[in-house]
Parts: structure tokens; sequence; C-alpha cells
């Protein structure tokens, strides 16, 4: 393996936590919506987002350790099986590895309390929440917003751009991957708890939305500094993939939100099940597709909290 193998594989694994969190984040605030109504059906979903929150932190654990172990191979210029000094001391002496470990141990918090319990609905909410919010600070902590101070504003917009997106992100995948495909299962007497769940989708969606542009549009601006290197640096060619991306999933959202789910949320009160069918697919279908694109854009974000900042080695 060379350097820059192994440079993509760190991003690689950053890429895979980054997703994982946003999982995590997603089916909690999915399951807390579902579980407003009792039913064997809901118990069904809630049992799979349970095995989602479980999989996804250790997913987002082990991503992240992989990753910390390649920073410290690549930094120290050294094999993986030789990096185990360099890990120590990245731990011991840096603020990264202070970072980097306080994270680690807010995500084992989270894959603990998720094989902690069974049946439904998810447990210890309160717990796993403050853990989340840890895992997401120690992240700031460990990016370019730190160099402004450990408390600074740069560090804490840094941190509510990263619940934002993951909040948008995880959601979109959760109810892809997970609801939506249940969704067409639903009885007759969830169909008003399916609407509740849809405008909660939606509502949080929309807030996350507002959130991330608000905060990645001050990121943005102080990462690049000035509108020509928005061009020619590879952190602002970067970062224009991302906006991109993500202007691509707001038009997607936008569609849904103001095409398919007026016409979803009319047929789910309807007494006939099969009448909810069809306004069901095509908001399921646009989901999928957004959900891609925002991925595409949890990718772009990781390669961009690991290029260096315009003007700097």
């Amino acid at each position: 393996m060379n350097d820059g193998f192994l440079g993509v594989l760190r991003l690689a694994f950053v890429a895979i936590q980054n997703i994982s969190f946003a999982v995590v984040v997603g089916a909690m605030l999915s399951d807390r919506w579902l579980a407003r109504s009792h039913s064997r059906w809901q118990a069904g979903v809630s049992m799979h987002l349970l095995l989602a929150v479980r999989v996804a932190s250790l997913t987002a654990l082990a991503g992240s350790a992989f990753a910390f172990w390649i920073h410290c191979a690549l930094m120290s210029e050294s094999t993986l099986g030789e990096a185990g000094p360099a890990v120590r001391s990245m731990l011991v002496e840096t603020g990264f590895g202070h970072a980097w470990l306080a994270g680690a141990g807010f995500m084992l918090c989270v894959v603990v309390l998720s094989f902690m319990q069974s049946g439904n609905p998810v447990r210890f909410r309160s717990v796993i929440w403050l853990a989340l919010a840890g895992v997401a600070l120690s992240h700031s902590h460990a990016g370019h917003p730190v160099d402004a101070g450990v408390f600074s504003i740069p560090v804490w917009a840094n941190w509510m751009h990263l619940l934002a997106i993951s909040v948008w992100v995880g959601l979109v995948l959760v109810t892809t991957y997970i609801v939506s495909p249940r969704l067409f299962n639903t009885p007759a007497s969830e169909r008003a708890n399916t609407a509740a769940f849809i405008q909660s989708l939606s509502g949080a969606a929309t807030f996350a939305l507002f959130v991330l542009v608000a905060t990645g549009a001050y990121n943005g601006w102080r990462g690049v500094a000035t509108p020509e290197n928005l061009l020619t640096s590879a952190y602002g060619q970067i970062l224009l993939l991302k906006l991109a991306l993500v202007g691509i999933a707001v038009a997607l959202g936008g569609h849904n939100r103001f095409f398919e789910m007026p016409s979803l949320l009319v047929s789910l009160k309807e007494p006939h099940p099969e009448s909810s069918l069809r306004p069901l697919k095509r908001f399921a279908a646009v989901l999928h597709i957004e959900s891609i694109v925002l991925s595409g854009a949890l990718v772009a974000a990781a390669i961009l909290v690991s290029s260096p900042l315009p003007g700097t080695d």
C-alpha cells in the first residue's frame, strides 16, 4: 500500500462514519414519531429502527477507528502495522487525538445503550441524544474550526451544521430504506400515524435545511475567504461540488413537499388502502433519488474536512 491509497481509504472510512452517524440520527427521530401510536405494525418498524441504530452506531465507531489509525500512519509515514506508537502519541499529546477519543467514547455509549434494550420503542433517548451531540462536537474539535478556539463561534457553527445535515440525510436514508417499504403495508388503524410521520419528516427536514444553509454559508465563506479561492483552490472546488449536490437534493425535497406530499396526505385519509399506493410510490421514488444525492454530498463533506484550507499546506 502507498500513501495515496491509504489517503483514499481514510476518506472512505470518514464518509462511512458520516453516513452511519446520520442513519443513527434519522432512526432515532423516526422511531420517536412512529411511537406516538402503538400497534403490532409500529412495533415491527421500531424493531427495524433499533437494529439500524445498532448497526449504524457500530459502523460509525469502526469507521472512525480505522480512519484515525490510517491518519496516524500517514502522519508518521509508517505502515498500518507500524502505526501503534504514532496512535498512542496522537492520543496522548494532540488536541486532535483528544477530540477523537472523546467522540469514540460518546459513540461507544450509543452502541452500548442500543444493545441494552429490546422491544420498542427505543429507550434511553435522552442519554443517546446527549451522546450524539457529543460526537458531533468532537468532530468540530477535530477539524478546521478549532483553529479559532476550542469553544469559538466556528466550532459551534460547524457543530450545528453537522447535526443539521445528519438530520436531513439520516431522515431521508431511514425513510427510504426502512420506513417507506413498510408504509405499503400500513394497517387502516395506522394511516393517521403514517400521515403524521410524513408531516414530521417534512417539517424536520425543512428546519434542518434552514440551519444547514445558514451555518454552511458561514463555514464556507470562512473556509474560502475570497471568491477567487472558490474557483481556483481544491477546497473551493470540492465545496462547489457539495453545494451542487445539496442544491439538487433541495429541488427533489421541494418537489416532494409541494407536489407529492399533499396528494399522499389526502389519500391517507381515504378508507381504502389502495388509494394511497400510487402517491406513496411516487413519494418514495423521489426520496430514493434524494438519498443517493445526499449520500454523495456527505462523501464530498468528508473530502472537504480532510482538505487543506486555501493558502495552507
